[in-house]
């Protein structure tokens, strides 16, 4: 079950003196529920960077650049992050921080180095010993990792997270049966730790069982923060079973955080080219920018408190939200009345923008039905070629988008740069259909594995 998003008082938690992980934690579930919440930790940033200015005493400062450093890495910022924490590296919380985010970044040494720093002054901290498991599992050293968490599992072993890197280290070395077993026993003591229900997914996943990792993907998308692969993933099973629609959601909820995201922007197109629908990239470059103003929220603008109240009680939190409703709609809200409407009418208006504008399919422009026998080739990218979502996933992470690409490989190379035998025979296949054929060589079977990433925070 999904924890309650609450309104909480970031200048009482966010108290330098009384600080603690465990509240960090908290206030991290809280910012990625709550859009409410998150404009509000973003506000307490530029709070603390006005105060940092004002602040004279090096200790208070200190307090301050501490604060900040951590509010950025709850928001995603790990970079700038981790210039601001480098400056209070000596403080035992400082340093733990500094190295989640090179933790973040794959600076796995310098990560080790700075949780090592934060441990010297408690050796007894579990969360901290277990950042370091995980970190030197992340950076190749999985029996050092496995003997830290067999060394802890006498003190802690009713906690999750330890059977959760317990199970991903079992899944590095390739003993996937006993991963999942210990997957299982982090789920039974937590049933919402978000890497075991992820690595459950990804397990059945490569199994081919895929309705129980549609059934454990959609477990782990409904979690704050998620992982932004569940999102893909999930996409990639929608489009194989011809649920287009649902994949397109998927996709589009990783670009709605990340606009840029290569792999959500090439299965998007996909998934809309499948679903008979023309993708014009350049457009959908220009519907990026034209996202971040939907997404502008309504506390930016001046409204009267009523029509502040009224939007709320609607649910109604950004630009792309009144463009989903009508006129109708507004004036049926009790208190809702046509001064209000002029108000949102107004900063609509700003923003080239119109009430229910998104109801009137204003995507056809981007989106429009395709016409096949009007296209030059028919065959030049990937996707034209009637390949798997998951076969076109492991073709993109080995850099063959076209199919002029895909023709200059052979079956050799397609295997030793880790695409499955099974795949390897649908691209013939497909390919025959075009009177196309990979290069002639020999054939070697190489297992693949879809891709893992961090959360889509």
């Amino acid at each position: 079950m999904i924890k309650a998003v609450e309104d909480i008082d970031f200048d009482t938690l966010l108290d330098p003196e009384a600080i603690s992980r465990d509240t960090i934690i908290y206030i991290r579930e809280q910012v990625y529920n709550s859009r409410e919440n998150r404009e509000k930790l973003e506000k307490k940033i530029e709070d603390l960077r006005l105060n940092m200015k004002k602040e004279y005493d090096s200790s208070k400062a200190k307090d301050l650049i501490l604060l900040l450093g951590i509010c950025e890495w709850i928001i995603g910022n790990i970079k700038e992050a981790s210039e601001i924490l480098k400056e209070v590296k000596s403080r035992k919380t400082g340093s733990y921080y500094l190295g989640k985010c090179y933790q973040e970044m794959g600076d796995y040494s310098q990560s080790l180095e700075w949780f090592e720093k934060a441990q010297k002054t408690d050796t007894e901290e579990f969360d901290i010993i277990i950042d370091i498991a995980e970190t030197k599992r992340m950076a190749g050293d999985i029996e050092g990792a496995l003997d830290i968490i067999k060394r802890l599992l006498p003190s802690h072993g009713d906690s999750a997270e330890l059977y959760y890197q317990w199970g991903h280290c079992l899944d590095d070395l390739g003993e996937y049966q006993e991963a999942h077993s210990k997957y299982e026993q982090a789920l039974q003591l937590d049933p919402n730790h978000a890497g075991a229900i992820f690595r459950t997914a990804f397990n059945y996943d490569m199994d081919g069982e895929d309705e129980k990792a549609i059934e454990y993907y959609e477990r782990c998308t409904e979690l704050k923060p998620t992982y932004k692969n569940a999102f893909i993933n999930l996409g990639i099973l929608y489009e194989d079973k011809g649920a287009f629609e649902d994949a397109v959601y998927c996709f589009e909820s990783v670009l709605d955080a990340e606009p840029t995201n290569e792999r959500a922007l090439l299965f998007l197109k996909d998934a809309k080219s499948s679903a008979g629908m023309y993708f014009d990239e350049e457009i959908s470059k220009k519907q990026g920018k034209e996202n971040e103003v939907l997404n502008i929220p309504i506390s930016d603008f001046e409204l009267s408190v009523r029509s502040k109240n009224c939007l709320e009680k609607m649910n109604i939190h950004t630009l792309r939200d009144l463009t989903r409703i009508t006129e109708a709609d507004l004036l049926s809200f009790k208190n809702f009345g046509e001064t209000s409407l002029n108000e949102i009418k107004s900063i609509l208006v700003q923003k080239g923008l119109r009430l229910g504008q998104a109801l009137e399919n204003d995507e056809a422009e981007l989106f429009s039905i395709e016409n096949k026998e009007e296209r030059e080739n028919p065959a030049e990218a990937i996707s034209d070629i009637g390949l798997s979502a998951r076969c076109r996933n492991a073709l993109w992470k080995i850099g063959v988008e076209e199919v002029d690409d895909l023709l200059e490989k052979t079956e050799i190379e397609l295997s030793q740069n880790g695409i499955k035998q099974n795949y390897i025979d649908e691209i013939k296949d497909s390919l025959s259909k075009f009177g196309l054929s990979l290069r002639s060589g020999e054939n070697i079977n190489v297992e693949a594995d879809l891709e893992e990433s961090s959360t889509a925070e």
